[in-house]
């Protein structure tokens, strides 16, 4: 184990941040009719204790067949004990639950899913100080069938002096990620884990899990949460699949509701989606997503359920799309509040009515941390700002502005739907903002040429924490650097509570990234 300390220290006002969303901006200033992150915070601090067990810890079947095929991937007896004893606070009815989720993908998914996981773990914390023992959940996305988008980030490799990018393996259409084989799917991240592993104790057990799971034929999805546990699994966290047919067995009698009013669901969150719009922000949850929220998930393989198909005999074979997909956690386990990224507080603004008409209590929404690494020697000041991120930022801010414009002169000449003027505009706008990047990246070249800074700083066009995997920086910078990202977020955390959003930086050791 390495025995670095990683400084955080404070950035920019967080919704100010230019390549924020309008609506999470809002969210996060307390502007606009969507309510405010900090009373959301506030409230999940102070909402009561449970009144008892939620649906899914109340069923013996589900939580007993859960637990042991779950302990079997904690990494040591002490994380195994601390999670036993969670267990038995939320079976008993005395402990509520802080969920987050995200699929798995390359290398651990992008590095926000570290934030996310570190987010929390930090909100159960602050909330059991507070007199609430809450525990925190993860919900692994692994029934979904987006490769592209798992196999997405990327990880710099100073050696080769390169981003290095995995190439999804061949899969049958609708493969879900989690099935897919470690054999294949883990063949780069082992081989790349194996050359780390003498970094420090962080690297070699997670070299050890890639190589052990490929050699046992385990499938991706385990794989990533024998991982994601050894990270954080001595902190409690509990994970789930979102592909565990047991489970979703116990949500039969939602799903009962839900096949009955389908399409009253899709039009409540439809009218939202179209208010959301009038309002300036942006309807997160398309046509095909509203007509059809239903997949059935067959031996690693989700075919979308049709409006006209009948529904299966099992329903446990069932598995929700972007519209009830959280209405569904929610349901099974009750969370006191609920962490998510810019993209998922759009799709879960556009559910609220979603809720009311299941009359499910709809739990806080709390921003995850947003965080980049950075190299100590440089510090986290203003200056040493890289030249790449201001980049990104100053074109965020030119293509925001020109995409307003040109979609309100669509909407106000031809009397175009919201959604129409975006589609129409989208060909023209990504054409023009290629043709921007290019510009400010050959007047760039010249300083770029001197910069003493890690190339890792700004690896492409956006938020380094999307663009860069978990599993890289863990491997890397070991467990100081899960300890740095706790700490980032409890701070995110404790400003938040008074309004103060703020982004984050932890300060790394540049000279052990790899090279």
């Amino acid at each position: 184990m390495s025995d670095d300390v990683h400084p955080i220290a404070p950035g920019g006002s967080l919704p100010d941040a230019p390549d924020l969303p309008p609506l999470m901006r809002d969210w996060l200033a307390g502007d606009g009719p969507l309510g405010s992150a900090a009373e959301s915070w506030r409230a999940c601090l102070a909402a009561p204790a449970p009144d008892g067990p939620a649906p899914a810890w109340s069923d013996d079947a589900w939580r007993e067949a859960w637990w042991t095929d779950f302990a079997a991937d904690l990494p040591d007896a002490v994380a195994t004990e601390r999670c036993r004893a969670n267990v038995a606070a939320l079976t008993a009815g005395e402990a509520d639950v802080i969920v987050t989720g995200q699929q798995p993908g390359f290398l651990g998914g992008p590095l926000y899913t570290l934030y996310k996981a570190a987010t929390c773990i930090a909100a159960a914390e602050a909330r059991s100080e507070a007199g609430r023992p809450t525990v925190p959940l993860f919900w692994s996305g692994d029934d979904d069938d987006d490769l592209r988008e798992a196999f997405a980030p990327r990880l710099y490799d100073p050696r080769r002096g390169s981003l290095l990018r995995a190439v999804p393996p061949a899969a049958p259409p609708g493969t879900s990620v989690g099935a897919l084989p470690a054999a294949s799917a883990g063949a780069g991240e082992a081989a790349w884990l194996a050359e780390q592993a003498a970094h420090n104790g962080l690297a070699g057990d997670l070299a050890r899990i890639w190589t052990e799971a490929r050699a046992a034929g385990t499938t991706w999805a385990r794989t990533q949460r024998r991982a994601l546990l050894r990270l954080f699994g001595g902190r409690g966290l509990l994970v789930v699949s979102g592909d565990d047919p047991r489970l979703h067995a116990v949500a039969c009698p939602l799903y009962a509701r839900m096949l009955a009013d389908t399409g009253a669901l899709a039009h409540a969150a439809t009218e939202r989606g179209e208010r959301l719009a009038a309002d300036g922000y942006h309807a997160q949850i398309g046509d095909a997503s509203l007509a059809n929220p239903f997949s059935i998930s067959t031996d690693g393989r989700r075919q979308r359920l049709g409006a006209a198909d009948a529904p299966p005999d099992d329903p446990s074979a069932l598995r929700p799309g972007v519209l009830l997909r959280s209405p569904v956690q929610d349901w099974l386990f009750r969370p006191a509040g609920v962490v998510a990224g810019p993209a998922e507080v759009a799709y879960l603004k556009q559910t609220e009515p979603v809720y009311a008409a299941l009359d499910l209590p709809r739990p806080p929404l709390l921003p995850r941390l947003f965080c980049d690494l950075r190299d100590a020697a440089l510090g986290a000041a203003g200056q040493d700002i890289v030249l790449g991120e201001a980049m990104d930022e100053a074109l965020a801010t030119v293509e925001t502005t020109a995409a307003d414009a040109l979609h309100a002169a669509l909407r106000d000449l031809f009397r175009l739907a919201p959604d129409e003027a975006r589609a129409l505009a989208a060909p023209n706008l990504e054409r023009w903002s290629a043709a921007n990047r290019g510009l400010f990246e050959r007047l760039a070249r010249p300083r770029a040429t001197q910069s003493k800074r890690p190339a890792w700083h700004a690896p492409g066009k956006g938020r380094q924490e999307r663009a860069l995997t978990t599993h890289w920086a863990a491997a890397l910078w070991g467990d100081s650097l899960v300890s740095a990202a706790l700490a980032a977020a409890r701070a995110h955390l404790d400003a938040g509570a008074a309004g103060d959003w703020t982004e984050w930086r932890i300060l790394v050791d540049s000279g052990k990234d790899g090279s």
